[in-house]
């Protein structure tokens, strides 16, 4: 990586889960419930206005940079967490990822108590401490990081008043004594990554201050919280470093998918704002999570494709829909993603608990072409 650029805006769980590939793919793998792996071969190998392929992925190109994605995770080792940090650390151990993109609700139910929470080692620092991950984390914030759930008994302590605003401030996780704890640590509102001598540039936003609903809740005025935010002022500044970029990879990572299938489904004020500005600018590829699942979603003729990775613990939701959706796996997992100059890789990992031998295959993988 030659430089990090920052910038701050003013404000499924059964082991019997199936995966479908549902757009057009070349050798798609999928997981055919508790039957193991079944290759599927499918009618044309390239979406013909999109230009996405999917199949097994080449390694002869120069690569730009190897990461994994994962998202909704931070639950004590609980809920599959401890499974799927442990198939992380399997396959970094493979790949030698640079880094891993964590796509927000980091702790769980509310976030983090304090800048000295436990639930920071317990749930991050000892967690994933396979070789492979011993490696920057760049993070964002979800819902659950600013509050969401602390008026809920699910919380403990349970309560959005308990010690004053700052319980469960989304500040906690911004605090440099994280970093101080666990170097690997990267989080700010909204950051720029420029890698590989310009040729990618990653653009990390916080999304919740999007979500109008979230505004009448007990948690929207935490210290740092909702209320402090201004979605436009983030909205205007992406836009801003979108256009002057000249990279040839802009990627952009959110908490929440402007587009899903998930319980969640759409969220319509990314749809209406955000999408139409990465749209413009050639954004392509957009990765989240929100929905406790993995899920590609891909629009004939559009730029973006959308990349949910939500499934890095629990994951109790099916799918409502199958709205543009090239896959899905309706329960826990994580992305891992391989950039060279001519394509971005991602094979998604589906966690499957007592799965022996074949969890290292990815039950989909997908080559996305670069924009000429």
């Amino acid at each position: 990586m030659d430089e990090a650029r920052l910038f701050s805006s003013a404000r499924a769980s059964s082991s019997n889960a199936s995966a479908w590939a549902l757009g057009p793919c070349s050798a798609c793998r999928i997981r055919v419930g508790n039957a193991g792996w079944a290759a599927v071969l499918a009618a044309a190998a390239l979406l013909a206005t999109a230009g996405v392929w999917a199949g097994t992925r080449a390694r002869d190109a120069p690569v730009l940079a190897t990461f994994l994605v994962v998202g909704d995770w931070g639950r004590l080792g609980q809920y599959n967490q401890s499974g799927v940090a442990a198939l992380m650390g399997r396959k970094a151990a493979l790949e030698q990822p640079d880094f891993v993109i964590s796509t927000g609700d980091n702790f769980y139910e509310s976030g983090l108590m304090s800048p000295s929470d436990e639930a920071f080692q317990v749930s991050f620092a000892n967690l994933y401490s396979a070789p492979g991950l011993q490696v920057p984390w760049y993070a964002v914030l979800g819902n659950h990081d600013y509050g969401d759930n602390c008026d809920h008994a699910e919380s403990e302590p349970p309560g959005c008043s308990t010690a004053g605003r700052e319980f469960y401030s989304p500040l906690h996780q911004l605090d440099t004594a994280l970093v101080a704890a666990d170097a690997r640590w990267h989080l700010q509102r909204s950051y720029q990554l420029v890698m590989a001598g310009g040729r990618v540039d990653l653009f990390f936003i916080d999304t919740s201050p999007f979500v109008q609903k979230y505004y009448d809740t007990e948690w929207a005025d935490r210290i740092g919280g909702l209320t402090e935010q201004s979605w436009r002022e983030g909205l205007a500044e992406l836009s801003t470093l979108l256009a002057r970029s000249r990279a040839d990879w802009k990627i952009v990572i959110g908490h929440h998918p402007p587009r899903s299938n998930g319980h969640h489904n759409n969220t319509q004020e990314l749809l209406d704002l955000l999408e139409p500005v990465m749209e413009e600018h050639g954004v392509r590829a957009y990765l989240s999570g929100h929905d406790h699942n993995l899920e590609h979603i891909h629009l004939p003729g559009a730029s973006v494709n959308y990349v949910i990775s939500g499934g890095g613990s629990k994951s109790d939701r099916g799918f409502i829909g199958a709205a543009h959706s090239q896959f899905q796996w309706p329960a826990s997992g994580f992305v891992a993603a391989r950039l060279t100059g001519d394509e971005l890789v991602l094979e998604y990992l589906c966690y499957t608990a007592g799965a022996a031998g074949d969890d290292l295959e990815p039950c989909y993988v997908v080559r996305i072409p670069r924009l000429p």
